[in-house]
């Protein structure tokens, strides 16, 4: 594993800024929920918007924004998990193989007795390791830092929290692997990063208008509908926000692979 160690070691500082970045905003957003929690204006705000403008930002289900459930559903797991990890998780899936490639690093890692197999899986699961410990690392930090700020009571468990950090990470891992098959296939750094966020975004313009009402059959084309489909902590985990993720992202690293192996990389 020196090829996927080293990869890490190459983003260690990448890795460190995530990590205090997004440990920074969860305590901001935590620490404001005692402000609000009584206020039920809060609530009223947002009961007149259109379905689909509540699915996206994490208030459809009936759930008030002002309980525990709502308001880590809206601020955390319908804003900042998702995007972070699917940001993170891109820029690791385009750096895998594209990214060493445009830089001309590929070339020195392939002068050594390393087989394209070998390098490609490595920097692929180098990659989802590190979006998967970011993932872990911010859900924790939010459990830690939800129980002083009375965000653990009310039906929310920090195993409901675990749950739903999971499946955002699952969600991140996705895009990753998107990236990195396109990468991998020879489109380039850039193109990667520009394929995969087009498909974080038009899927989360399709799941507003799914969610509206309109164009129902086209739910599951979505990642953002696996995901986001339902209030993680109040409802339960959609056995879809894992699974089908997944099952998807096992496919496009084992296309990234096979298509990588076969390559003219004059």
């Amino acid at each position: 594993m020196i090829i996927a160690l080293r990869f890490f070691s190459d983003r260690r500082r990448w890795n460190i800024w995530w990590v205090i970045g997004g440990v920074a905003f969860i305590f901001l957003t935590v620490s404001f929920y005692p402000a609000i929690k009584d206020q039920t204006a809060f609530n009223d705000f947002y009961k007149d918007l259109p379905e689909g403008a509540k699915a996206l930002i994490g208030a459809a289900g009936g759930i008030e924004l002002n309980s525990p459930a709502g308001y880590l559903q809206s601020n955390m797991f319908a804003q900042l998990f998702p995007i972070a990890l699917l940001i993170f998780g891109i820029a690791g899936g385009a750096r895998a193989i594209a990214g060493a490639e445009d830089d001309g690093t590929l070339e020195l890692m392939l002068s050594n007795p390393v087989t394209r197999f070998r390098l490609a899986v490595e920097r692929y699961l180098s990659a989802v390791a590190m979006t998967l410990g970011l993932g872990l690392v911010l859900t924790g930090a939010l459990i830690a830092l939800s129980a002083p700020f009375d965000l653990l009571t009310e039906g929310v468990s920090a195993l409901d929290v675990l749950g739903a950090g999971l499946a955002a990470t699952c969600f991140g891992i996705f895009h990753l692997s998107l990236a990195f098959v396109v990468g991998a296939a020879g489109g380039g750094r850039s193109r990667a990063f520009a394929v995969s966020a087009a498909v974080g975004v038009g899927g989360f313009i399709l799941f507003g208008i799914v969610s509206g009402g309109a164009i129902e059959a086209a739910r599951f084309v979505t990642p953002w509908w696996w995901y986001l489909s339902r209030n993680l902590l109040a409802q339960g985990l959609p056995p879809e926000s894992i699974y089908v993720p997944i099952a998807l992202s096992a496919l496009l690293g084992a296309v990234g692979v096979w298509r990588f192996r076969l390559r003219d990389l004059r």
